[in-house]
C-alpha cells in the first residue's frame, strides 16, 4: 500500500469547517471513486490551526494516477482556509499496518 500526506499549517479557526465539508463534500467522492483507493484519514489541531489529510492507494501507479485531483483538492483547501504556508506534501510506502 502507498500513502500520500498532505500538512497544512496556519489554518485561521474560522474557516477549518467549512474548509473540511468543502473537501468531504467535493472532492472527497471524486477520490474515492478513483481506481485503487483504499482510505482516507484527516487529523486536526484546532488550537495550533495545523490538519493533515493521509490518503492511501492500493499501488504506486494509482498513488500517481491521482495527484492531479489530490493537487486540485489543496488548491480548493488553500483558497478556503488560507493558511498561512504552502502544504507539505509527501508520499510513502506503507511497510507496517495494523
Amino acid at each position: 500500500m502507498y500513502a500520500r500526506l498532505s500538512r497544512f499549517a496556519g489554518l485561521a479557526p474560522e474557516r477549518i469547517d467549512q474548509t473540511l465539508r468543502e473537501f468531504e463534500e467535493g472532492q472527497l467522492p471524486q477520490i474515492e471513486q478513483m481506481d485503487g483507493f483504499k482510505g482516507v484519514v484527516v487529523g486536526l489541531d484546532r488550537g495550533e490551526g495545523k490538519a493533515v489529510a493521509i490518503t492511501f492507494w492500493e499501488t504506486p501507479e494509482t498513488l500517481r494516477a491521482s495527484d492531479k485531483l489530490a493537487d486540485q483538492a489543496r488548491e480548493v483547501a488553500m483558497a478556503t482556509g488560507q493558511p498561512e504556508r504552502e502544504p507539505i506534501v509527501d508520499r510513502y510506502e506503507v511497510v507496517i499496518q495494523r
